[in-house]
């Protein structure tokens, strides 16, 4: 009886036999994540206005910024906005001093302002493509004019934080 001699041949991590052929297939799952995302650019950092503040001057209520909002939440989003000062327009020499005022997003009912985030706003929506478009939401304030009129002269002031989230 003869004896035969197998020859083994390794090339990388594959074994492959002399006189025969073999072939090995392996799958791989290839998972993608896109984490969340959201930009808020408010269309000025330091809005200045100007009061009348004179007896009988109609009440404050002016466009203050545009915020330009931007997401990739399939399902939609909200905004939040806190004030430092609760609402208030802190007088800057003194710090005791104040003028009250509302906010209005998106051409909503004013809501008067605290250092708690208050929801204002906020939409579902669809995604189509690949990109998110960036669109407008305009931000105004309101001063009655009784309370610009109560106020002495300075310089007042208050940081407002607008948050988007997506849901």
């Amino acid at each position: 009886m003869k004896k035969r001699h197998l020859t083994f041949f390794t090339i990388g991590s594959a074994l492959m036999i002399a006189g025969g052929s073999y072939a090995v297939d392996e799958s791989i799952t290839i998972t993608a994540t896109i984490p969340a995302w959201a930009l808020i650019e408010p269309s000025t950092t330091a809005a200045r206005i100007t009061l009348d503040g004179r007896p009988g001057a109609p009440d404050y209520n002016e466009s203050l910024l545009t915020l330009s909002l931007s997401h990739n939440s399939a399902i939609g989003y909200n905004i939040e906005i806190k004030s430092a000062n609760d609402g208030k327009l802190v007088g800057a020499s003194d710090g005791t001093k104040n003028i009250p005022y509302m906010i209005s997003y998106d051409s909503k009912a004013p809501v008067v302002l605290t250092h708690t985030p208050q929801n204002v706003g906020g939409a579902t929506t669809s995604v189509t493509g690949i990109a998110i478009t960036p669109f407008l939401k305009n931000v105004d304030i309101i001063i009655s004019n009784e309370d610009a009129n109560a106020a002495t002269q300075q310089d007042y002031e208050d940081t407002v934080t607008f948050t988007l989230t997506g849901i």
